[in-house]
C-alpha cells in the first residue's frame, strides 16, 4: 500500500509539472491563475483606449499594450515584454515563457469590442506572469493596477501620470473642494490637534482655532486617533451637521459644538491694498480662484480714491484648472481673444474669448512671473501681455504650454495625460519656451527699483526685438530656444523686490504704457466672423 501511494504521488507530481509546462509553453495562449477581476479589466480597457484616442501624439494600441504589461517590471524586475510584427512576447528571468498573437490591424479601430480585446490580452499576460512571479502573486490589487496604468503612460511626456484612489481624492479636493467643516488636523498619541482653520469656513465661524484639540466626533472618543480617521468623520453630506467636543488651546474647558458641513475650497488668492493698488497673489487655480479675485477687485474699487492699479503675483503658480485661468484673464479684458488650444483630438480644441468686460476699467496691470510660473498661469500672463494689457516683471517663466486631461478610472484613481497645447492670442505656443518679461529683475547688480524701470525703458527696442523672435520661434529649434531663455534666465523668486519694481512703474503712467505696448502688434482675431 505504501509503495502504491508513493507511485501515485509521483505520477501526480509529474502530471502537475506537465500541465504547468504545457500552459507556459510559447505555443499556448491559455491563462494561468489570472484573476478575472472586472474592475481591472475595465481599468485596462479604458486606459488603452484613452491613450490611443486622446493623447496629443498618436500611439498604437499594440505599443500601449507592451508598455502596460511591461509596467509590471516595477513590481518584479524579472519581467520583460517584447513584440514582433505578429506577437506579444512574454519573458521572465531571461527566457521566453509565452507568445500571444496580436490582433490584425483592423482592430486599430476604436470601439467597445476593440477595448475588450486589448484588455483580454493584457489580463492573459498578467495571468501568465502571476504563474511565474511570487512577487506578483503577493502584490495587492491596487499595486498591480498602478503598475499596469503607470506602464501604459511611462513613455509619454513628463506631465502624464497616474494617481491611485487616495491621491486622486486629495487632488479632487484641491481642485473642487470637499464637504466638511474646514480644518486640517495633526494626529498623535493624544487627541488630534487643529493645525489650520480655513478662512470663512464653518469651523472658522464656529470659533475653532489652531491648537484646539478635538476630543470627540459624534460621540466617538478621538484619543489616539490619527488625523485621517478624524477628518473622515468630519466629512459628510453638504448641509448635514456634525457634533464635536473641543478643548481650546490653553484651556481646561471642553466645549460642545454642532457645526453644519459645507463645501470648503482651499484659498488660492491672497490680497492686500497698498496706496490704492491691489496686490493679489494667486498660488494656483482652483474652482474658486476667479470669483475670489473678482471679489477682491470689487472691494479695492470701494476704497477712497478708487483702484489705481493691480499687481497680479503669479510667481510660483504652477497652474491648475485651465478654465479658471481663462476666467482670470477675462476679468481684465473688454473683449477679444484670450488664446486657444490645438490638438488632434476634436474635443481638446478650444477658442477662448473675453466675455465679461474689464472689471478694472483699464486700471494699469502688472504681472509678476518667475521660473515656476507655469501652465494656466502662463496663459493668463501671455494673453494679457499679447493684448498689451499688462507689463510682465520678473524672469522667464517655466514654459508649460500643454493641457492635461484628467480622467476618472473605475478604481477611483485618475489618469492624467497631455491632450492639447495652448497658444497665446498672437498665435505662438509658449510650451518649452515660456514668457519673456518686459522688466527682467534677475541680475547680480544691486539695482534699485527705479533703476530697473529706467533700464527697461532704455532697452525698449531691444526687448521688442527679443519678443518678436520669441513669438516666431520654431518650436523644434532647441538652440534658439535656449539662447532666448538665457536673455533673462528662469529664476525662482519670492522676495519683495519685484513688487517694489511694479509699484515704481505704476507711479508713472507714461512709463507703464511704454512698456505695456513694447513689441506692439495687431492680434489677428480670426474668430469674429462666426
Amino acid at each position: 500500500m505504501k509503495h502504491s501511494a508513493r507511485r501515485w504521488r509521483r505520477i501526480g507530481a509529474m502530471l502537475g509539472l506537465c500541465l504547468l509546462q504545457a500552459a507556459c509553453s510559447t505555443s499556448q495562449v491559455s491563462v494561468i491563475t489570472a484573476p478575472d477581476d472586472p474592475q481591472t479589466r475595465d481599468l485596462v480597457s479604458q486606459t488603452i483606449e484613452l491613450v490611443a484616442t486622446r493623447y496629443i501624439d498618436p500611439i498604437s494600441r499594440d505599443q500601449i499594450l507592451v508598455n502596460t504589461l511591461d509596467g509590471l517590471s516595477e513590481l518584479d524586475e524579472n519581467i520583460r515584454v517584447g513584440i514582433t510584427p505578429d506577437s506579444l512576447v512574454l519573458q521572465y528571468d531571461g527566457r521566453t515563457i509565452q507568445t500571444i498573437a496580436l490582433p490584425p490591424t483592423s482592430y486599430e479601430q476604436s470601439g467597445p469590442e476593440n477595448g475588450q480585446l486589448w484588455s483580454d490580452i493584457t489580463l492573459q499576460g498578467l495571468g501568465t506572469y502571476r504563474a511565474y512571479s511570487p512577487v506578483l502573486r503577493a502584490s495587492k490589487t491596487l499595486d498591480v493596477q498602478a503598475a499596469l496604468v503607470s506602464g501604459a503612460i511611462r513613455n509619454l511626456d513628463r506631465y502624464s501620470r497616474y494617481e491611485g484612489p487616495a491621491q486622486a481624492e486629495t487632488a479632487r479636493n484641491r481642485r473642487d473642494g470637499y464637504i466638511g467643516i474646514g480644518v486640517r488636523l495633526i494626529g498623535g498619541d493624544g487627541y488630534p490637534v487643529v493645525k489650520l482653520v480655513h478662512p470663512d469656513s464653518p469651523a472658522a465661524k464656529a470659533g475653532l482655532h489652531p491648537g484646539d484639540q478635538v476630543i470627540s466626533v459624534n460621540g466617538a472618543n478621538m484619543y489616539g486617533k490619527n488625523s485621517t480617521h478624524t477628518a473622515e468623520l468630519l466629512h459628510g453630506e453638504e448641509g448635514s451637521s456634525v457634533r464635536i467636543e473641543v478643548n481650546a488651546a490653553d484651556s481646561d474647558v471642553i466645549i460642545p459644538m454642532e457645526i453644519m458641513r459645507e463645501r470648503v475650497i482651499d484659498r488660492t488668492v491672497f490680497a492686500e491694498i497698498r496706496d490704492n493698488i491691489l496686490i493679489a497673489k494667486l498660488t494656483s487655480f482652483n474652482s474658486a480662484t476667479a470669483s475670489t479675485l473678482s471679489d477682491n477687485i470689487l472691494k479695492a474699487q470701494l476704497y477712497k480714491g478708487g483702484l489705481r492699479g493691480v499687481i497680479l503675483d503669479l510667481r510660483g503658480n504652477r497652474g491648475g484648472l485651465l478654465q479658471q485661468g481663462v476666467a482670470v484673464a477675462d476679468l481684465f479684458l473688454p473683449n477679444g481673444s484670450i488664446g486657444n488650444t490645438f490638438s488632434r483630438v476634436t474635443a481638446a480644441r478650444h477658442v477662448f474669448r473675453a466675455e465679461t468686460g474689464d472689471m478694472t476699467d483699464g486700471a494699469p496691470l502688472i504681472i509678476l512671473i518667475d521660473g515656476r510660473t507655469a501652465s494656466s498661469a502662463e496663459l493668463v500672463a501671455a494673453a494679457l501681455q499679447d493684448r498689451n494689457r499688462a507689463v510682465l516683471v520678473g524672469s522667464t517663466s517655466f514654459g508649460k504650454g500643454s493641457v492635461q486631461a484628467i480622467n476618472d478610472l473605475p478604481n477611483h484613481g485618475t489618469l492624467t495625460f497631455t491632450w492639447s497645447r495652448m497658444t497665446a492670442p498672437s498665435g505662438y505656443t509658449f510650451d518649452r519656451i515660456g514668457l519673456f518679461p518686459a522688466i527682467c529683475t534677475q541680475s547680480n547688480d544691486d539695482d534699485s527699483a527705479a533703476h530697473k524701470v529706467s533700464n527697461a525703458l532704455s532697452k525698449r527696442e531691444q526687448t521688442a526685438s527679443t519678443m518678436a523672435k520669441w513669438r516666431n520661434l520654431d518650436y523644434l529649434d532647441e538652440k534658439s530656444r535656449r539662447e532666448l531663455r538665457d536673455v533673462c534666465p528662469a529664476h525662482s523668486n519670492s522676495d519683495a523686490f519685484d513688487v517694489e519694481v511694479a509699484l515704481e512703474l505704476l507711479k508713472n503712467s507714461p512709463d507703464y504704457k511704454n512698456l505695456a505696448f513694447v513689441g506692439q502688434q495687431e492680434i489677428a482675431d480670426t474668430f469674429d466672423a462666426h
